[in-house]
Order: structure tokens, then sequence, then C-alpha cells
């Protein structure tokens, strides 16, 4: 028992000698009288590399404690061991995170690595990866590169293997997206369903990502804007706005990625959803407003429009084309047509006006797109319609 202890503890200080030299390796503090090769040599590790490159490993662990996660980066690690080829060493680099020193020519290994890991460990474990170096001295720059790389794990999602040399520059934004927040407000106000807010939150980041990815501390203060616009906005519109659980912007800057800061959002989103939903007042209400915009609609459909007819019962255009979608089953546009088309046929049987005329009052301008569109409505061309009805 005693020779089995004294072999535990002498390999317990091997191990903690060794993350001791490459956390020093590469922190590039190395000097150059410093003779690494022997010193990796002494501890019984490799010394000789072909292309020495580094491979940052990022546990989204679940522990709090700190001897927890310890435990935890512990059997990450041995994981390694046992993947990896004999010749590379995993560390424990500081900052949560397990390096890897390994030679470039074995880095197909790493694929067969990432799937061990998503089938061993339920949380994700992010991996950054630098570029190979030339000299194992030159080992930290490939150790800066992969924690540069591991930023990127934002727009990668878990699990993902993200390559320094694969890194696409991120740029702060250059406005606010006030357009696309009044969008999502207006798709707030008039969702039918949880799966409604999940959606227009989706199209929210969309739009916004829609020139490619954007700086992550643009995205965050973006975000928290939003946020807090959006909860005002309810509060200005609500006088009694029921119980929900606050935004608290140092939550949502703990988030790691893109799908956990949208997930975030629409959690949050929902619960204020559902205490500021329209309840039957309002749903009247948004009755009310269909049935004001349809008689508009019906009395100036010559010259009615999105815009216009949103103008007349003071309402943005995109408010009210997803109130008449959630409400009705049907779009403006369809409504506004249907309404063309039935006044269309009205005059076909009572009037002698022509068919470009009957075009003209009914809001088209173009005789032949009006003929497309009387044709595909009724199954037959104004002319045609005509006939039949006068016989």
């Amino acid at each position: 028992m005693l020779n089995e202890r004294l072999v535990l503890d002498q390999q317990a200080i091997t191990t903690w000698m060794s993350d001791r030299l490459l956390r020093y390796l590469v922190s590039g503090s190395a000097e150059a009288k410093v003779d690494l090769k022997e010193c990796l040599t002494r501890l019984q590790l490799n010394p000789y590399y072909t292309f020495p490159t580094i491979a940052l490993l990022e546990p989204s662990t679940p522990a709090d404690h700190d001897y927890d996660k310890l435990a935890y980066l512990e059997t990450i690690r041995k994981s390694l061991q046992e993947q990896m080829p004999r010749s590379s060493i995993a560390f424990l680099a500081g900052d949560g995170r397990i390096g890897l020193l390994f030679s470039w020519v074995s880095k197909e290994v790493l694929g067969r690595l990432q799937a061990v890991l998503r089938e061993q460990y339920e949380h994700p474990v992010y991996i950054g990866v630098g570029k190979p170096c030339s000299h194992l001295r030159d080992i930290h720059l490939s150790y800066r590169q992969a924690a540069w790389a591991l930023q990127s794990k934002f727009y990668s999602g878990s699990g993902q293997l993200m390559y320094y040399g694969e890194l696409r520059r991120l740029e702060p934004i250059n406005r606010y997206p006030a357009k696309e927040e009044q969008q999502l407000y207006d798709r707030f106000r008039a969702a039918n369903s949880e799966e409604e807010i999940t959606e227009a939150v989706e199209g929210f980041y969309s739009a916004v990502l829609e020139k490619g990815p954007i700086d992550i501390k643009s995205m965050y203060e973006l975000t928290i804007r939003m946020l807090v616009g959006m909860e005002r906005r309810v509060q200005a519109d609500e006088q009694n706005v029921g119980a929900y659980s606050p935004f608290e912007a140092t939550s949502l800057v703990k988030l790691s990625t893109l799908e956990e800061l949208k997930r975030y959002v629409s959690q949050f989103l929902t619960g204020l959803w559902k205490v500021a939903s329209p309840g039957l007042k309002e749903r009247e209400h948004h009755r009310s407003i269909i049935k004001k915009s349809i008689h508009y609609m019906e009395q100036e459909c010559q010259h009615a429009s999105l815009q216009s007819v949103a103008q007349k019962v003071y309402m943005t255009p995109t408010y009210l084309s997803l109130l008449f979608k959630t409400n009705t089953g049907k779009t403006f546009i369809e409504h506004l047509t249907d309404i063309r088309i039935d006044k269309a046929k009205e005059m076909l049987r009572t009037t002698h006006y022509k068919n470009y005329e009957v075009a003209e009052k009914v809001g088209y301008q173009d005789p032949r797109y009006f003929s497309q569109i009387f044709k595909k409505k009724v199954g037959v061309s104004p002319s045609e319609y005509r006939e039949s009805v006068s016989k």
C-alpha cells in the first residue's frame, strides 16, 4: 500500500510539474537559454514534434465548485490522452481550459476526438486550434491563435472544431437596427403563440446578420438595448403589466453562443408576452381595427394601399399586416384583391364600362394584369364573365 501511494504521489507531482512547464512554454516567457527538449525529456514527455501545434479545449462545465471543475477537467484530460497519439501532451492551461500540444501531421485525429467528446459528455466542449509552428519555442504563438479561435464559438456553435486560419474578421455594427426592432415589436404584439415569438426573434437576428457576423461585443450591446427597448415599449403600452422575470444584462453576457443568446431572448420575450398578451378587450380592439380597415378598403379600393389604410387606423403597416394574417388567416393584399375583384364583378354585371375602365375603377392601372388576376380568382376572363351573366 505504501509503495502504491508513493507511486501515485510521484505521478501527481510529475503531472503538476508537466502542467507548470507547458503553461510556462505557452506563455511566451521561455528564455533562449532554456533547453526545452531537455526539460520535456526529464519529465518523460515527448520533446520532438513535426510542426508543433496547440489546441485549446474549453468545456462548458456544469459544476460551480472549483474542485468539481478541476475534477471535470481531469476526466476530459484523461479522455484526450486515450484518443491522441502518445507523443501528444494534454495539460491544464488555466482559465478552465485544457491545452493539447501535438504534431500538425496528426491533426486528423482531432475529428475523432471531437466525436468522442460529444458522445461522452453531455455539455459541449469547444475546441480552438492554432496554426502549426516551425519550432517548439514558438508554440506560444499557436497558443494565442487557439485562444482567438475559441472566441468564434459564439457563431460556430457547440462542439465545433474552430481553426484560427479559418476565422472571419468580425466588424462592429455601423448602426443600431431600429427598423428591425420595430418589426420585432410588431410581430411580438400580433403573436398568438410562443412559437411565433421564437420565429420573430429568429427573424430579428437573421436581419441583423444579413451581411455577415458582427463583433461579439456589438451583438451583446445591441441585444441589451433591444431588450430594454422592448421592455419599455410594453410598459408604456400596458397600464398594468403582470409579474414577469425582469431583464438582467449580467445573465445575458454570460451566454457563450448565438444560439444561447437567441434562446434567452425568446424566453424573456415569451414571459413578457404572456403577461401583456392580448386579452378579450384587446382582441376585440384588433377585430375593430380590421373591420375599420376593410371598410376603408371597400370605400377606397381604387387608391387603397397597406400604407394608406394603416395611416387611417393609426397603425404601422407591418403591424396591420400581421393583424390581418394572425386574425383572419389572409394577408392584407389578399383581402384587398378579393374586394377589388368583387367590385369588378359587380360593375361587369350592372354597368357598360369597358374592361379597362373597370380595371382603373377598382385600382388596376394595367388592364392585362387586371385580366390575369380576375381569371385567376374567378376562373374566366372579365369578358367571359360579362357574357356569362348577361345571358
